[in-house]
């Protein structure tokens, strides 16, 4: 085990020992079945109020019988987990916490109840590693509670705490009194131009009176994210790359298929808003 270790941390392969000396769910486990009969000797199983969906079954028993004997074929037997989490979305469930010191079945959870497609599930957890205070337990239910699960807040908070209120309505209804322009430079033709089938050039006008060309366009950080990934001093320039391809799309448009210079006199500045 030592050697193996050495190898995978060598090899930059994520490795955790466990402090055990025997693997569970194997034929080892036999080993220590008389220790455990004995050190669970006294557990005496009583009838639980809630039902128990068992991980050695993969379906729901009484719990009177959860002795000593269940618990040691718990560790021995194979784990049913899936078997058990199957069962529970059959008979209806669609909320699954993980209540445990760091979420590592959530994942497992949520791809099993996708497979068994019942529909929409929460799947979450409770605790994380090195995040087990109070307010990450409440910030557990707190998403819980946003995804329309009861939660009792009374036995959390106290009576004595306040009471529930209704979040003013007006700022979450969606509904908008002012134009919103789709992403990229919109549509020209509802202005009577003609567009321009290119990313960075949004219309096209000809004027009449002097048989030139006009192109005309809209960019912002909103249309155009990328181009915040070209900073100088905290300030977002257009690329001179940018100048380059539209003018050469521009020459396309009235068949000029050479660009022979390109002098760009001052930056073109992107503002963070508008």
């Amino acid at each position: 085990m030592d050697g193996l270790v050495g190898v995978c941390e060598g090899e930059g392969v994520r490795v955790r020992r466990i402090p055990v000396d025997y693997a569970s769910h194997s034929v080892q486990v036999e080993e220590i079945e008389e220790e455990l009969g004995s050190a669970l000797a006294g557990i005496a199983p009583r009838a639980g109020r809630v039902p128990f969906y068992s991980t050695v079954t993969g379906a729901p028993v009484d719990t009177t019988t959860l002795d000593g004997g269940y618990w040691y074929r718990n560790l021995r037997h194979t784990v049913r987990f899936e078997e058990a989490t199957r069962a529970l979305a059959a008979a209806g469930h669609r909320v699954f916490v993980e209540v445990s010191s760091h979420p590592v079945l959530v994942p497992g959870v949520e791809e099993t109840v996708e497979a068994c497609a019942v529909g929409s599930s929460v799947v979450t957890g409770t605790l994380r590693r090195n995040e087990d205070g109070p307010g990450r337990f409440v910030e557990a239910l707190a998403r819980l509670h946003v995804q329309g699960v009861a939660v009792d807040w009374a036995a959390l908070l106290g009576r004595g705490s306040g009471w529930p209120v209704d979040l003013p309505t007006y700022a979450f209804q969606r509904r908008r009194f002012w134009l919103e322009s789709g992403r990229g430079a919109g549509d020209p033709s509802v202005l009577g131009l003609a567009g321009v089938d290119h990313p960075l050039l949004g219309a096209r006008a000809d004027i009449p009176a002097t048989s030139g060309v006009l192109f005309t366009s809209r960019w912002s950080l909103w249309s155009q994210p990328w181009l915040a990934d070209h900073s100088a001093a905290g300030v977002t320039l257009v690329p001179g790359t940018a100048f380059v391809d539209l003018v050469v799309r521009a020459g396309d448009e009235v068949g000029c298929g050479l660009l022979s210079e390109l002098v760009i006199e001052a930056p073109l500045v992107i503002p963070e808003q508008g």
